[in-house]
């Protein structure tokens, strides 16, 4: 039976994905989220789990203990409680626990109809986007452990990849003592477990301690629920069975790449301009340990200094270094002011752009004549046609059926690791002199566009426990 779910997880995401790369959106109606109580039982990965970002002062000394111990946690939060609690808000940002969703009000879902849900599920995690900036995790907890298979439809309408529930129970908001607390985790807790807790429990905090030292003397890691789930793989969104998930772990390990956390890659997210400043930079290997002179080239681009005073690399040095080799380059705003503007997402286009730059000022290629009236792709503009020709050509980027490269369509994290690790296999053109002289192509407008990560699409009753199925495969870019 797992096996028959996680084959079909792992199609239907393969199609989901196909969707996103293509721009069109399924027709049929997204997948139930399924329900998790545990992970898989092969590793000593334990997950704690907390609810109910209330009660201020308890709230806070629970995060203070997970601080302290260095304990990673997943916290699911209330959205009405977001705003009301704003340094528990603030609490949790600084701390980078994993956030998923437990609803807007914290209102039990299984009575009420479809449409009700929708407002309450997701609500948690857009409260506390909003209020902070910072990404969520695609999971779900229904409050009070409630669910159905309206609850599981909706959720999966939402992006939510799975209903986060547990297998150990601390009943902490009873009011039970440390003791009791402590006990009962030591006592049931095991490979794969996830763990319940309530941020609003009164003794919870006087009983993390004893149960973080007791789980890691007994052998285990203490973790996310990513952690937990992601079973084998680096990381819970990265499967080393495709293209893309295959370039982002040698770029990883390179050093070029990194992910947001040990849990997370986020390769569906776009790449800002300064990240792909570094990316290239550390690509072509042009990278040097000595911070170049804080000249400043860009208003919007300012030097930032690390404890010691000394200048950080990124992002300024690292512009800097794709400014002199020709591979990036800057507009000017409305004041005529020249700007690199870092934090906007890279285009399609301007990927094409500057890996071509990289090709022919590195690597010695000579550019691709195009030919007037016969144009390689047919929704790019003519002065993006040379870059984006001899970025097909030579194999790094390719477009999509009928002449199309969709140039303004934002660059995801995995297109540009797969598109950087092709480059790094190119080898040398082998009649022409490699220069290092910067280009003169402008590049072109950058436009942000939104893809959330593919969604399973599974039927699940919602009181299967189902084992994590890999990531999705990805098509060629």
């Amino acid at each position: 039976m797992l096996a028959r779910i996680a084959r079909g997880l792992t199609a239907i995401m393969i199609l989901l994905f196909l969707y996103s790369l293509f721009d069109l959106q399924p027709q049929a109606d997204a997948a139930s989220a399924p329900v998790v109580t545990r992970g898989p039982v092969d590793r000593p990965r334990i997950a704690l789990t907390f609810d109910d970002n209330l009660y201020e002062q308890r709230t806070l000394a629970i995060l203070d203990v997970l601080r302290r111990y260095d304990t990673p946690a997943t916290i699911f939060v209330v959205g009405s409680y977001v705003n009301v609690y704003p340094r528990i808000t603030s609490a949790l940002l600084r701390g980078g626990f994993e956030v998923g969703d437990h609803t807007r009000s914290h209102m039990n879902l299984v009575p009420v109809g479809a449409s009700l849900a929708r407002r309450e599920i997701g609500g948690g995690t857009a409260a506390y986007r909003s209020a902070t900036g910072a990404r969520t995790v695609p999971f779900f907890r229904p409050p009070y452990g409630a669910t159905s298979a309206t609850v599981a439809q909706v959720a999966g309408e939402k992006g939510f990849l799975y209903q986060i529930l547990w297998d150990v129970d601390t009943n902490d908001w009873r009011g039970y003592s440390a003791a009791r607390i402590r006990d009962h985790v030591l006592r049931y807790a095991r490979n794969g477990s996830i763990v319940l807790m309530h941020l609003s429990a009164p003794h919870t905090a006087e009983a993390l301690p004893a149960i973080i030292t007791g789980l890691r003397a007994r052998g285990y890691e203490l973790t996310t629920v990513a952690g937990v789930l992601k079973g084998n793989r680096r990381f819970f969104d990265v499967s080393e069975g495709d293209e893309a998930g295959r370039a982002i772990l040698r770029l990883v390990d390179a050093g070029i790449l990194a992910g947001y956390n040990a849990d997370w890659f986020g390769p569906f997210d776009p790449m800002t301009r300064a990240q792909f400043a570094k990316v290239s930079v550390r690509t072509a290997g042009l990278h040097t340990a000595v911070v170049e002179p804080a000249v400043v080239n860009f208003a919007d681009v300012s030097t930032v200094r690390d404890t010691s005073g000394a200048i950080s690399a990124y992002p300024y040095d690292y512009v800097q270094e794709a400014v002199a080799y020709g591979l990036v380059q800057g507009s000017e705003d409305a004041a005529g002011q020249p700007v690199y503007r870092p934090g906007e997402s890279i285009t399609r286009l301007q990927l094409a752009q500057i890996v071509a730059r990289m090709a022919r000022n590195l690597k010695g290629y000579a550019p691709v004549p195009v030919v007037a009236g016969n144009p390689p792709f047919v929704d790019v503009p003519e002065y993006g046609l040379a870059d984006a020709a001899l970025a097909r050509e030579l194999g790094l980027m390719r477009g999509y059926t009928g002449g199309v490269f969709q140039p303004y369509l934002s660059a995801r994290r995995a297109h540009v690791a797969m598109v950087m690790t092709r480059y790094r296999a190119l080898s040398d053109a082998p009649t022409t002199t490699t220069t290092l002289a910067p280009t003169t192509t402008t590049e072109s407008p950058s436009t942000t566009t939104s893809l959330a990560p593919p969604t399973t699409t599974t039927q699940v009753p919602p009181t299967t426990t189902t084992t994590i199925a890999t990531s999705p495969a990805t098509a060629t870019f």
